[in-house]
């Protein structure tokens, strides 16, 4: 017996490490391979003198090549920094049609049909994180699964080789939402205050940074250190190619149920949301809408894989990445917006009279807003101070505006129901308060003023 490490070019996922892994056992004298993407290696055990020729026309069949990754801090590859250029250009002009087109009224439509909450961005973050993280991470178990069928059933129809996809996706959504219920359920013993869930999204947002640049690598290093399924793990459980267990419809959904366990940004964001709603129900419902908005993208690693692989691979890749740090950087925003609030809100009041939004009479102003889609409006107002303020709210379109974050006016967190709520608090002195979504993406302030004397 030999053994010989040969290091590897171009491995970002555990994906790629089966595609590697099952190209050099291909190779005639080859007994055990054990693949890296995280060290780019691959160790190869042979039962005796094999070629170096064969192994190396293994790894490029695979659409990898032999030779050690670069390790630098920032890539000089011209390649590199253009796809990104490009990745970015592409993701703003979808993000000026998508707020041209209206589909934040659309998503607050949508989400109205599940009684309220932003679960159509649930979905939305789910079809993202079907063609990136989730792709990144969950592709190789799906790959895995999908080549074990391939092998039990030679000469499976192109329908019949969606059977594992489909049990491992179905399996999915629904371990999601057992499991998210879990969470509703300790999270209505337990209730995170939104300064908390705020610095909780920083560290998960700044974990989808890591995975972002990971992905894009424009640094080498990092992307040296990309997140997979550990190998020992993959060993155990039969999808390392090189274990002689068959393919089981059960196994496969039980397998795409426990990816809720694994370190996906994407996923950990949502199960924070799930466990912050207090609701077993909603909880469940959350989570198992973010499966299903994933279902997607890993339906389609099947075909991908053919495609994405080679030189296309890493393009593709960067480009999910910057999509990545696109959702990281809006989450960032949110949090220091909560953490944080007015950061840019100007130096204070410089109104003399109260807003046209707001109504004086016996005793009390009323303050009126509506809680659309995409915000509040107006997103400001003008009130005095001493005098109490009766807080009419008209939730039109549940979305994140639906839970409104206002700690300076004493409200803390409130869900807001279909139609007028009704919220009070009294100003002691002039200045700004401010309020937000929970998620930190929508604002608007409450100027308080003296009030004129008699």
């Amino acid at each position: 017996m030999a053994e010989l490490d040969l290091p590897v070019r171009g491995m970002t996922c555990r994906a790629c490490e089966v595609r590697v892994g099952k190209a050099l056992r291909a190779v005639d004298g080859v007994e055990h391979v054990r693949v890296s993407a995280t060290r780019g290696t691959a160790r190869v055990t042979t039962s005796g003198r094999v070629p170096r020729p064969a192994l190396v026309d293994a790894v490029a069949h695979a659409g990898y090549a032999l030779g050690e990754d670069d390790r630098a801090w920032i890539s000089r590859d011209r390649r590199v920094w253009s796809d990104v250029a490009a990745a970015v250009v592409v993701i703003a002009v979808l993000a000026i049609l998508v707020r041209a087109a209206g589909l934040g009224e659309l998503a607050g439509g949508l989400s109205a049909a599940a009684s309220g909450g932003s679960l159509a961005v649930v979905v939305l973050l789910g079809l993202t994180a079907g063609v990136s993280t989730c792709m990144a991470l969950v592709g190789g178990l799906v790959l895995a699964v999908s080549a074990r069928h391939a092998e039990r059933h030679p000469n499976a129809s192109s329908a019949q080789r969606m059977r594992p996809h489909l049990a491992f996706n179905a399996g999915r959504v629904l371990g999601f939402g057992v499991l998210g219920a879990t969470l509703g359920a300790l999270g209505s013993v337990v209730r995170l205050s939104g300064g908390t869930l705020a610095l909780v999204t920083i560290v998960v947002s700044l974990a989808m940074v890591a995975v972002g640049l990971q992905l894009t690598r424009v640094s080498p290093r990092l992307a040296g250190r990309t997140l997979a399924l550990p190998a020992g793990l993959a060993a155990r459980l039969g999808l390392d190619g090189a274990s002689t267990g068959g393919y089981g419809d059960v196994r496969s959904a039980v397998l795409g149920g426990l990816t809720f366990l694994l370190p996906c940004g994407f996923t950990q964001a949502v199960q924070l949301y799930a466990l912050s709603t207090g609701s077993p129900v909603r909880a469940g419902l959350v989570m198992a809408l973010f499966a299903l908005g994933t279902v997607p993208g890993l339906l389609g690693i099947g075909g991908l894989t053919s495609v994405v692989r080679g030189s296309f691979a890493p393009r593709f890749f960067r480009f999910a990445g910057v999509a990545v740090l696109a959702f990281a950087a809006v989450n960032l925003s949110g949090a220091v917006t909560i953490l944080a609030p007015g950061r840019t809100g100007g130096t204070g009041p410089t109104a003399t009279a109260v807003s046209a939004n707001v109504t004086l009479g016996d005793g009390v102003q009323v303050l009126r807003t509506v809680q659309a889609a995409d915000g509040y409006e107006p997103a400001e107002a003008t009130v005095l101070a001493g005098t109490e303020v009766r807080w009419e709210i008209d939730s039109v379109a549940p979305s994140c505006a639906s839970a409104l974050y206002a700690p300076e006016l004493g409200l803390g967190t409130v869900l807001l129901d279909s139609g007028v709520n009704v919220l009070t608090f009294t100003p002691q002195e002039p200045g700004r308060l401010y309020y937000s979504c929970a998620m930190g993406m929508y604002t608007g302030v409450i100027d308080v003023i003296a009030a004129p004397e008699a």
